[in-house]
Parts: C-alpha cells; structure tokens; sequence
C-alpha cells in the first residue's frame, strides 16, 4: 500500500511539475500573441483586438461557471457543486461572489456483530458559498484566492446498525495559481491548475436519529466528519461571459 502511494505522489509531483512549465513558459507566448485578441477569436494576435487584461478592463461585470474536468484529481467541491459565480472584472484585480450545491456517492465499509463488515452507499451534500479574488500577472497568469464556507451534510448516515445525521462546516481560505483568457467579444476561459487552502474554523454536528447508540458509533460519527482535509484539487476550470 504504501508502495502505491510513493508512485502515486511521484506521480502528481511530476504532474505539476509539467503543468507550472507550462503555465509560466506557455504564458509568455500567449501574451506575446496578445492572449485571446485579434479578430475576436481564441488565440489571433494578427487583428487589431486588445489582450486579455484590456479586454478586462473594458467590462462591467460578467458572469460564469466554475467546475472540475478531472475526476480522480479533480477539486471535489468544484466538480460536485459547479457554483455559479458573478464578478467585477479589471486590469489587474478581479472580485466576485460564487454559490453552489450538489451530491457526491460514496462506498464504505460499515461492521455488525450480526453481519460482520459490509459495503454500504452514502450520498453526501454539498454546499458552497465563496467570495473570490484574482490578482493577475500581465494578461494571463494569475494568483487565485478567497474566502469559503462549505458545508457537508450525511443524511441518514448508518453504522452498525445506528443512524445518524452528520453535519461539517468549514471555512477556508483558498489560493493557488491560473491562467486565464478573456476574449475581444466577452467570453473567458481559465484553468486553475492548482488550488489548495487552510482551514479557519470547523463545526461539527453529530445528531442521533434511531438505533442503540455506542461509544463506538459515535466515536465512528465524529472520525467520518473529521476525516475532510481542506479541500484541494487540480485543473479547476472557469468559463463565463462579460459586459
């Protein structure tokens, strides 16, 4: 198992090892080419439109979507809940407000003394609300970062045979690092290629509902809501349109 795991973080080192190459080598081309400019198209350069940052700075307000594309190293509250987020645009900073919800189903291993260790299905919900910034570097590249509440609910969450309902919230503050494109006719397009955040402050609710309660079912409630780690992911993609 723990041979499995070195592979595994051998291999998302090298993963993002690649994807910051790219984005700081691959960045300087796309401004040179003035990013999403020329001739209102993604890419151009030869036209007379403007680059990213004015293309930016030219609008009011725009509003978009934000989602994970990568399932198996995908930013779990992104690619779940896909928050819709409204935001001030410019130059140099952009702010703005996002919200969402959704549900994530999991397998785990649940014990009785009747029926030993069976695999049961929980659905987990999620909710998440964020206040958002970017301060950009040029046209493109830019640091990510806010302010977040989440909450994660377990409804009718059973273990050996007692049923719970299990409530966490947290908030965090998120940051990483992105590309994004913001083309002549108003559409952008971002790639954070990395997020991650620290945890300021958690609230954990553990509310019995049926079933003889134990020290160990309890114990065992409590070690699933604390088992969330800050949320963190990879190629969180942000796509939208501005005014």
């Amino acid at each position: 198992m723990n041979t499995v795991m070195d592979i595994r973080t051998l291999y998302y080192r090298k993963l993002c090892a690649f994807c910051l190459s790219f984005l700081f080598c691959g960045s300087l081309s796309f401004a040179q080419v003035q990013d999403f400019g020329g001739g209102g198209g993604f890419g151009g350069g030869g036209g007379s439109g403007g680059g990213s940052a004015t293309n930016r700075l030219n609008q009011t307000a725009r509003i978009g979507v934000k989602t994970g594309i990568m399932k198996w190293k995908s930013h779990l509250i992104y690619s779940t809940t896909s928050p819709t987020q409204i935001e001030i645009p410019g130059e140099v900073w952009t702010i703005g407000y996002a919200q969402g919800s959704g549900k994530y189903d999991y397998s785990y291993t649940d014990y009785s003394e009747s029926a030993g260790y069976s695999t049961k299905s929980q659905s987990i919900n999620f909710t998440a609300t964020e206040f958002n910034g970017r301060y950009y570097f040029g046209n493109s590249i830019n640091i990510p970062f806010g302010y977040a509440i989440y909450k994660v609910t377990y409804p009718d969450w059973n273990y050996s045979g007692v049923t719970y309902d299990i409530e966490y919230s947290i908030t965090q503050l998120n940051y990483g690092i992105g590309n994004e494109w913001t083309a002549d006719w108003g559409g952008y397009f971002g790639i954070d290629w990395y997020q991650t955040g620290t945890i300021l402050s958690e609230d954990i609710s553990v509310t019995h509902k049926s079933g003889t309660e134990t020290g160990a079912t309890l114990s065992e409630a409590n070690k699933t809501a604390t088992e969330i780690k800050p949320f963190t992911g990879m190629f969180v993609v942000t796509y939208g349109f501005g005014f």
